[in-house]
């Protein structure tokens, strides 16, 4: 197996999480925005009898999923009482508050005279009982604080000695602290459970990370990423999320402190058969192979949904994968390019000049087309500005993959296409040096920026925690989607953004020069076609290429025994074919 640097990173070490956490969780399917999908006691056992159930076999044996783990039954939000209607929550009874008014301070869960917790009563009418009733099926139960349907904003006083003293008054096993409300120091928490002398299983849900520098994790599992959707784009999302912690060579995931990408939507994808059951598998399966905690959130009671995923929530073979620790918990290691597709996308490169390939020559404006290299009379290809990424017809999902250490240069960029199916204009301001699109001859123009590929180790904060520098910068370069990147990995990335004002010096990355060569040249000296002849390209310049689509995907795990695990993935709506080189998977020249 190939060799993997190790250091002692400092987790819970109470053997809570050796391994990742299995269970099942009320959020994505009980998310309490319509009565049907309420968090309720009733449904809550439910799901607890349905783990228990021994009516579907395994190998031929008779298995329940709490035989394979899956033995933590979770409340998430909505248990709690509101002194508001809130849209989750709503009771004509009370004052009707707002978002805003909850961040501001007006929305509690809390008692005001003695700082503890309060039960929907409606929903929940003794939570003591339904903890006792799951514990005496031999289940571990979990529940949820700083809730988010009725956020207690930063103005909001903390109550975390009371939250630990009604938790312990409950004997819950485990809890999600999220990050809406004021008391989210998950380490003061940990301290307080610890104190209590009881076990409790912790997830931290955007509190914060892992300390890189220290080690320090107070918290059996992190949540790594945004909040999970239905579809195999969500999915790719979130599984990209984990990048900053596993494709590193001192991984912060591992025993005791695993990166999350959220729950599973396993059994809540809709569309037609075999698709449906291919992404869900797909969807499992790089869980499994990123040493993800498995936690299931679906509704328990559908006999039809639970057939359906059981063969793929009940694969030993995926199950023993997601569990194995060699040093490593596996991460994307590259994604490959796409092969016969018509659809480019516009791409980064090292300038050649006159030794510069095909695929970086023959950029030029003609009557509002930016032609792209490769074009004929007979077919011209050019850069469309209507979509913000490549994406459909022939894009699947998440086409731009975060760069990786092993992955070379990853593009991202505006898709290239026959120009017939371009519908717009470019300008080019050549004393500025400014590209711009317009959709309609009176739009607001939009410029194009070549932003370079950025693959730094992940730091001490998340995105909700970052700097305000860092958090701008994010906002300004990466628009806030995960497809572009995460957090401070980004591939080359060609999109369109606002242009600067008159007398705004433009940044280099939005500054483009059309050479000699034919090479359209990034951050070179303005002033268009006339200076052209002082824009040959250098040796460390950057032009735009012409380039695939980025195709499959590669995701990998090493295993004891010199194997291997691997996940291959085509985010493409065509079929692709792949040679996959062994030297391309890590550990894989030693198989």
């Amino acid at each position: 197996v190939a060799a993997f640097a190790v250091r002692s990173v400092g987790g819970l070490d109470d053997g809570l999480a050796a391994t990742p956490p299995r269970g099942w969780r009320s959020w994505n399917i009980y998310d309490c925005m319509t009565p049907d999908r309420t968090v309720t006691d009733a449904r809550m056992r439910v799901a607890m009898r349905a783990v228990l159930d021994r009516s579907r076999s395994v190998g031929g044996k008779p298995t329940a999923l709490s035989d394979l783990g899956f033995s933590w039954v979770s409340m998430d939000d909505g248990w709690q009482k509101c002194n508001c209607s809130t849209r989750q929550d709503e009771d004509p009874a009370l004052p009707t508050c707002s978002v805003d008014e909850c961040m501001g301070g007006k929305c509690t869960w809390h008692n005001r005279t003695t700082g503890w917790p309060v039960v929907n009563a409606e929903r929940f009418p003794d939570m003591r009982s339904l903890v006792d009733y799951g514990h005496s099926l031999g289940l571990k139960v979990g529940s949820y604080l700083n809730n988010c349907i009725c956020m207690e904003g930063s103005r909001s006083p903390t109550h975390y000695e009371q939250d630990v003293a009604w938790f312990t008054s409950m004997a819950f096993d485990g809890v999600k602290i999220d990050s809406c409300g004021s008391s989210g120091d998950v380490a003061r928490f940990a301290s307080l459970f610890n104190a209590t002398g009881r076990r409790v299983r912790i997830e931290n849900c955007h509190n914060g990370v892992p300390d890189p520098a220290t080690g320090a994790c107070p918290m059996h599992f992190f949540r790594s990423g945004g909040d999970i959707g239905a579809s195999f784009d969500s999915v790719l999302g979130e599984a990209y999320s984990t990048l900053p912690y596993g494709d590193r060579p001192d991984p912060q995931s591992r025993p005791g402190c695993w990166a999350y990408p959220d729950m599973l939507e396993v059994g809540n994808f809709g569309g037609p058969e075999p698709r449906r059951s291919d992404e869900e598998r797909s969807h499992f399966g790089l869980w499994c192979v990123v040493s993800s905690p498995l936690i299931l959130g679906f509704n328990m009671s559908d006999q039809a949904t639970l057939d359906r995923v059981w063969p793929t929530i009940t694969n030993k073979d995926a199950l023993a994968i997601n569990e194995a620790w060699v040093g490593h918990p596996g991460t994307l290691v590259k994604s490959f390019p796409a092969k016969g597709l018509e659809v480019l996308q516009i791409g980064q490169a090292a300038c050649g000049g006159t030794d510069a390939p095909a695929a970086q020559r023959g950029w030029r404006l003609e009557t509002g087309w930016l032609l792209a290299p490769n074009s004929t009379a007979d077919s011209p290809l050019c850069a469309d500005g209507n979509l913000p990424l490549p994406h459909e017809p022939q894009v699947y999902a998440n086409p731009c993959p975060p760069p990786t250490t092993r992955g070379g240069q990853t593009n991202c960029g505006l898709p290239i296409r026959k120009c017939t199916d371009v519908h717009g204009a470019w300008g080019y301001d050549e004393k500025r040096g400014l590209l711009s699109w317009r959709r309609l001859p009176g739009d607001k123009p939009r410029c194009l920026s070549a932003l370079p590929q950025e693959l730094t180790q992940y730091s001490s904060f998340t995105s909700a925690h970052a700097p305000d520098e860092l958090r701008a910068k994010d906002k300004a370069t990466l628009r806030g989607e995960l497809r572009v990147g995460n957090g401070q990995r980004r591939p080359a990335t060609a999109m369109l953004g606002d242009c600067p004002a008159e007398g705004q010096a433009p940044s280099p990355e939005s500054v483009f020069t059309f050479a000699p060569s034919g090479e359209l040249l990034v951050g070179g000296p303005p002033g268009g076609r006339k200076k052209a002849a002082e824009a040959a390209p250098k040796a460390a310049a950057v032009c735009l290429t012409a380039a695939p689509l980025n195709g499959v995907q590669l995701w990998s795990k090493p295993l004891p025994n010199q194997e291997v695990a691997v996940v291959a993935v085509n985010v493409l709506d065509t079929p692709q074919a792949l040679t996959l080189p062994l030297a391309d998977v890590p550990g894989g020249a030693d198989c």
